[in-house]
C-alpha cells in the first residue's frame, strides 16, 4: 500500500493524540514504509511535531519507538504566529510540555539547541511564554544561553519583553549577558523598557546594563517615554545624564499628549523636564507647526497652557527633534494629527502635516516602503473625499464649499513620481530581514504608485477651472501656463521612470475599470497627456497588446478613445501574442463604428506588407533578410 495515501490520517490521529488510531495503521508496516508515512514534505507538518507541540506525551514515544525520526521539523502555530522549521523539542518546549521535553533529551537524544527557520532555540521558545520550569531544566541540561535567533535577539531579550520576572532572573543568575545587543542594536534593557516592567530594568541594572542607544539612536530611557511608562523612566535615570533625561521627560509628555490625551498631565512633565540638563542652544521653527519654536524653559510652557493646539503641535516637534524624522512613531503621530484636522474639516492643516510626514519618509526611509506607500494612499482617499463631499455639499445646499487646491495634488504627484524614481535610481539603505519580510511585492509598489500617480493626473484635470468649479481660479493666465508646464514635466519623468521599470501607464490608463477615483478611465486627457510625455503609443505589454488593444478588449471599449489613439499613431494592424489585431476587434467590437472611424485613412502600406511577412514567414526567415531597423516594426504586426 502507498504510504501517501496515509499521510493525513496519521497527521491528523497524531494531532488529536488518537493513540489507538495510530496503532491501526503504522502496525506490522515496513521500516521503509514508516519512514516515508512519518516524513513530511517541506511545507508539511510531520506527525511527530504535531503531536509535541499538541502535548500527546503517548503518541510521541510511539511514534519514536516506530522509527519516527527525532531531528525533523515542521510548521506549526502559537498564539496566531505561523514558525516554519520547528523542531520537535522546540515545539514541546514552547507549548510548555515538560514531560515531553524531558523525554525528547534523555531517552530520545534530541538536540536540545536545535533551532526554527529563524534561528529560534528551544530555550528562547520556553521564554517567550514564561515556561520557567522548562526554562530551568534546559539550562541544567546545556542549553546555549546565549544562542539568539537570526535577528540577535536572545532569551533574555525575549523573556524581558514579555516580562517574564523569575525567567529574567533565573538567566541572569546563571550568566545570560544583560549588555548583549541584537542586529539592530536593542539590549534586554530596551526591551523592559518598552514593555513596562520595572522590576526587571532594575534587575538589569543591578546586572551591569545600562542606558546605551540603538541603531536607531533609541535608549531604552526613550523607549520607555515613547511606551508611556513613567516608573520605568525614573528608574533608568539614575543611569542616564541630565540632558537624556530632559529629554526623555519631554518625550514622555508628547506621549501623554498624543497616547494619553492627557494635556495637563504633559504640561506637568515638561515642566519638571527643564529642571534637568541645560536649553537648547539653536532652535529651529517650522511652518508646519504653525511656526511655533520648541518650548524649552518654564516661562515657555506656561505661555502653551490654555492653549490645546499649541499643546499638541509641541508634542509634535519634541519627538521629531528627539528621535528622529526617520523613526516610525514620528511619522504615525504627524499623520494621525492631520487626520483628526481632517475630521474637523480643517483638510489644508491636514494636507501640510502629511506633505511633511512624506517628506521625512522619503528622505529616511528606503524606496517603496510601506509607510510611504501608506501615506500618498491617504493623500488620494482624502483627496477623493474631499471633492466628492465638495460636489454633493454644492448641489444640496447651493454653497461654494472650501475647494481642494491643485497644487496638494501636484504635490502628491511629483513625491509619487519622485518614489518610482528612487527606485529605480536604486536605494543604498539596506533592508534588514524583519524589514523585508514586512514589505510588499516591489512589482505591486510600483504598479500601486503608477496608478496612484495616473488618478493624480486625472484629479488635476478633474480641478482644472476650465471643467470645475471646485477649485478657485488662478491669479492670471501665467500662473496657468506655469501649472500646466509644471505638471507636463512631472508626467515625462512619469513617462521616463515606467520605461525603466517596464511599467505601462498609457494601457493602464486606457483600461477600463473602476479605479478609485472615478470611472473615468479611459480618459483622454491623461492619455493626451501620456503620449505628449513621449510613450510610444504602440507599445506592447507582456500579453503583446498595444494601448488600442487594451481599449478594444474592454468589455465596452468606447469609440473616441479608439479615434484618439488612431490619430496618435496607434497601429491598427499590430497582433497581440493571441493572434488578434487591433482591425479584428474593431470589426467584432464595434462594427457600427468602422465606417464612422474611417479605419481606411490608418492602414498603411508598410503596415499591410508586414502584417503580411508575419503571417506568412517564421521569424527566422525574415530576420536574415529585412534590415535590423524594421525589426521592431515587424515584431509589432
Amino acid at each position: 500500500m502507498d504510504p501517501e495515501a496515509y499521510r493525513a490520517i496519521v497527521f491528523n490521529s497524531a494531532r488529536d493524540g488518537n493513540l489507538r488510531r495510530l496503532r491501526i495503521f503504522l502496525e506490522d508496516r515496513s521500516n521503509e514504509w514508516l519512514q516515508h508515512c512519518l516524513s513530511s514534505r517541506k511545507s508539511q507538518t510531520p506527525p511527530l511535531v504535531i503531536a509535541a507541540r499538541n502535548g500527546h506525551f503517548d503518541v510521541v514515544k510511539y511514534l519514536l519507538e516506530k522509527g519516527a525520526d527525532i531531528s525533523v521539523t515542521g510548521t506549526v502555530s502559537f498564539d496566531g504566529e505561523i514558525i516554519p522549521g520547528a523542531p520537535v523539542l522546540w515545539a514541546a518546549a514552547a507549548a510548555g510540555h515538560l514531560e515531553i521535553v524531558r523525554y525528547l533529551v534523555e531517552e530520545a537524544g534530541a538536540d536540545i539547541n536545535q533551532t526554527t527557520q529563524s534561528n529560534s532555540s528551544p530555550l528562547r521558545g520556553a521564554c517567550y511564554d514564561g515556561h520557567y520550569d522548562i526554562v530551568e531544566y534546559l539550562v541544567k541540561k546545556g542549553a546555549d544561553i546565549e544562542l539568539a535567533n537570526r535577528h540577535g535577539h536572545t532569551p533574555l531579550m525575549i523573556a524581558a519583553f514579555k516580562m517574564r520576572t523569575n525567567i529574567v532572573r533565573f538567566l541572569l543568575k546563571h550568566g545570560a549577558d544583560p549588555c548583549r545587543a541584537s542586529i539592530k542594536g536593542n539590549t534586554a534593557m530596551h526591551d523592559a523598557a518598552e514593555a513596562g516592567s520595572d522590576d526587571i530594568v532594575c534587575m538589569l541594572l543591578n546586572a551591569g546594563a545600562r542606558n546605551v542607544k540603538d541603531d536607531c539612536n533609541m535608549t531604552p530611557m526613550q523607549c520607555a517615554a515613547l511606551a508611556g511608562h513613567e516608573d520605568v523612566l525614573k528608574s533608568l535615570s539614575i543611569v542616564a545624564s541630565p540632558q537624556e533625561t530632559r529629554d526623555a521627560l519631554k518625550l514622555f509628555g508628547a506621549t501623554l499628549v498624543d497616547k494619553k490625551m492627557d494635556l495637563s498631565n504633559a504640561v506637568r512633565v515638561w515642566l519638571e523636564a527643564v529642571n534637568y540638563g541645560e536649553p537648547l542652544r539653536v532652535r529651529t521653527a517650522l511652518n508646519v507647526y504653525d511656526g511655533l519654536f520648541e518650548v524649552d524653559t518654564a516661562a515657555d510652557i506656561r505661555h502653551v497652557i490654555g492653549d490645546p493646539d499649541a499643546i499638541r503641535m509641541q508634542a509634535l516637534i519634541m519627538r521629531e527633534r528627539i528621535i528622529g524624522g526617520g523613526h516610525h512613531e514620528t511619522h504615525y503621530f504627524i499623520r494621525y494629527r492631520g487626520a483628526v484636522y481632517c475630521d474637523l474639516g480643517e483638510t489644508n492643516r491636514c494636507f501640510q502635516l502629511w506633505m511633511h510626514a512624506l517628506h521625512l519618509q522619503q528622505k529616511h526611509l528606503f524606496a517603496l516602503h510601506p509607510s510611504t506607500i501608506s501615506t500618498i494612499g491617504a493623500f488620494i482617499d482624502t483627496f477623493i473625499l474631499t471633492v466628492n463631499e465638495g460636489i454633493i455639499v454644492a448641489n444640496a445646499d447651493g454653497v461654494r464649499v472650501a475647494p481642494l487646491s491643485r497644487k496638494y495634488v501636484m504635490d502628491v504627484l511629483e513625491k509619487a513620481v519622485y518614489e518610482l524614481e528612487r527606485f529605480s535610481g536604486g536605494d543604498t539603505r539596506i533592508k534588514t530581514d524583519e524589514v523585508t519580510e514586512e514589505t510588499d511585492d516591489e512589482n505591486r509598489c510600483t504598479d500601486f504608485l503608477m496608478l496612484a500617480s495616473l488618478q493624480l493626473i486625472l484629479l488635476i484635470r478633474r480641478l482644472s477651472p476650465a471643467d470645475s468649479k471646485l477649485t478657485p481660479n488662478l491669479e492670471t493666465e501665467a500662473d496657468e501656463k506655469d501649472f500646466d508646464t509644471s505638471l507636463s514635466h512631472i508626467v515625462t519623468r512619469l513617462a521616463q521612470v515606467s520605461k525603466c521599470l517596464k511599467l505601462y501607464p498609457l494601457h493602464a490608463a486606457c483600461h477600463d475599470i473602476d479605479k478609485p477615483v472615478t470611472a473615468r478611465f479611459p480618459c483622454a486627457c491623461v492619455i493626451t497627456m501620456l503620449i505628449d510625455s513621449g510613450i510610444n503609443v504602440n507599445t506592447k505589454n507582456p500579453l503583446g497588446n498595444t494601448a488600442l488593444h487594451t481599449v478594444l478588449l474592454s468589455s465596452n471599449p468606447r469609440q473616441s478613445i479608439v479615434k484618439l489613439l488612431l490619430e496618435n499613431g496607434a497601429a491598427l494592424l499590430a497582433r497581440n501574442n493571441d493572434d488578434q489585431t487591433c482591425l479584428e476587434l474593431i470589426s467584432a467590437k464595434l462594427p457600427r463604428a468602422t465606417g464612422q472611424l474611417k479605419l481606411g485613412r490608418y492602414l498603411t502600406l508598410m503596415g499591410l506588407a508586414a502584417n503580411v511577412v508575419r503571417r506568412t514567414s517564421c521569424k527566422t526567415e525574415y530576420k536574415k533578410v529585412v534590415p535590423m531597423d524594421l525589426l521592431p516594426f515587424l515584431d509589432l504586426h
